[in-house]
């Protein structure tokens, strides 16, 4: 009986450590089916990264034997016949809806990589490469287009080729001065200390037991309540209060409260506008 008692401990040790190392071998083999779809993920990125940079180089290809049909109809001059005018715009057509399709694929691809954190050398070198050569076709098209223009080719025609490109032009102007407009937004609100805390501008923070609390402005405070400006146009606003306080923080040497002979506060002119809304976009004053 005394020998079975160490035998059965053991073979209760034996599963334990058997169950352990299956746990363990288990676990092992999850971190290495999730590496290899990680490392499946990144060659299926990198592939599909070369294989664009293969379209736009086909794309220039195909560009480069447009411009060469061209030219070589082009040096006709006035022997040109008619067939071949409408081959040129044609061409024309094709070589604007290619350089358009390629720069989008540049976009794209600069997008991706910095989205897939990949640092690939040999990818980042072609690629531009391809934005290089893209700009130097850029130049060529144009001159190409310049000697159309001579022989009379119609401006209507050729600037409606692009037309695509004058579009992406104009929208990236668009959302330059969307962008700019909303950077340049900020609002501000004043009124007695009630007025602020009943529509839900600002609370009492800070002190103990009660005492010496601080008003600031409240973590979802009520946007309904506040004029919106642009603060590259308005650097004053009228107050015409007693004693004026600012709620929220604003460097007080980007402005001025100016005063009447009454003592008055009429307004708060600003004289930093950079400096001033640099800590908040949102000015709460209030007034007695």
């Amino acid at each position: 009986m005394k020998r079975l008692i160490p035998l059965a401990a053991i073979l209760v040790l034996l599963i334990a450590c058997n169950q352990a190392e299956k746990k363990e071998i288990e676990s092992l083999k999850q971190e290495i089916a999730g590496l290899k779809a990680e490392a499946f993920a990144k060659d299926s990125s990198i592939n599909e990264f070369f294989k664009l940079l293969n379209e736009i180089e086909d794309n220039l290809a195909i560009i480069k034997e447009k411009e060469q049909l061209i030219s070589k109809r082009a040096a006709l001059g006035d022997e040109m016949m008619p067939d071949s005018r409408e081959r040129i715009n044609s061409d024309i057509n094709l070589i604007n809806e290619l350089m358009n399709k390629n720069r989008q694929t540049i976009r794209y691809l600069n997008k991706q990589l910095k989205g897939a954190n990949l640092k690939i050398d040999e990818f980042e070198k072609r690629l531009k490469q391809a934005e290089n050569m893209i700009a130097a076709k850029d130049e060529e098209i144009n001159r190409l287009k310049d000697q159309l223009v001579k022989l009379d080719f119609s401006i209507e025609m050729l600037n409606a080729t692009l037309d695509t490109l004058n579009r992406e032009k104009q929208d990236l102007i668009q959302e330059v001065q969307r962008q700019t407009q909303e950077l340049n937004k900020a609002w501000y609100a004043f009124g007695t200390k009630k007025e602020l805390v009943d529509n839900h501008i600002v609370g009492k923070a800070g002190g103990f037991l009660g005492m010496g609390k601080t008003l600031q402005l409240e973590p979802n405070f009520n946007t309904g309540y506040f004029t919106e400006i642009d603060i590259t146009t308005t650097t004053v606003i009228p107050l015409f209060a007693k004693k004026p306080i600012m709620i929220t923080p604003h460097p007080t040497e980007s402005y001025q409260f100016i005063e009447n002979e009454k003592k008055i506060v009429e307004r708060i002119e600003i004289t930093n506008p950079k400096l001033f809304w640099s800590s908040s976009k949102y000015l709460v004053i209030e007034v007695n």
